[in-house]
């Protein structure tokens, strides 16, 4: 003992330190509070992704919602094909899909192809359908809802946007002009 305290080593008596049960007492909270903590990141990484997600399809319903205000010429309106809720179809031409458009990503240079190839997956994931509907027989305006749809995890998610075209910005099919209301 004497030659352990020349050293700088302490050594302990019986009564000091810890016992083996509160070692593994003391391991045992650890690892619960580790697992609940881990538990805890990969809900946060699972938020994280719907929340991109969503930003994406607010990104998609925003963009394709302006393109329709901008130019409502270049879209064909069903206005003869209104469903029990007055809903109409707005469709990009006459081979529009069933399942709904794809939205190209953004042209813009990105830092190199495995991101560009990324972007490019996460874009083909989203579809989109556009709707108008004449609120009132004396309105003004349609209102335009462009719905985006998309499966994360097995379910299918949606996010729909809503704004308003004046009824002159919005031109008269062949079918308006033979009796449905444009």
């Amino acid at each position: 003992m004497e030659h352990a305290r020349n050293k700088g080593m302490t050594v302990l008596s019986k009564g000091e330190g810890f016992t083996l049960v509160e070692l593994i007492m003391a391991l045992t909270v650890v690892s619960v509070a580790l697992t609940g903590l881990i538990a805890m990141f990969g809900m946060s990484l699972e938020t994280a992704d719907e929340s991109r997600q969503k930003t994406f399809a607010a990104d998609i319903a925003t963009t394709e919602l302006a393109g329709i205000q901008a130019v409502p010429e270049s879209f064909i309106w069903e206005y003869d094909k209104v469903d029990e809720q007055g809903l109409f179809p707005i469709l990009l031409g006459a081979d529009d899909p069933k399942a709904g458009n794809l939205t190209a990503p953004p042209d813009v240079k990105l830092v190199n192809r495995n991101i560009h190839a990324r972007n490019e997956l996460m874009y083909r994931k989203f579809r989109w359908k556009a709707w108008g509907r004449l609120p009132s027989p004396d309105a003004k305006a349609y209102e335009v809802t462009v719905d985006v749809h998309w499966e994360n995890r097995g379910r299918e998610r949606s996010l729909a946007l809503t704004s308003s075209i004046p009824l002159y910005r919005v031109p008269v099919n062949v079918a308006a002009a033979e009796g449905a209301t444009p």
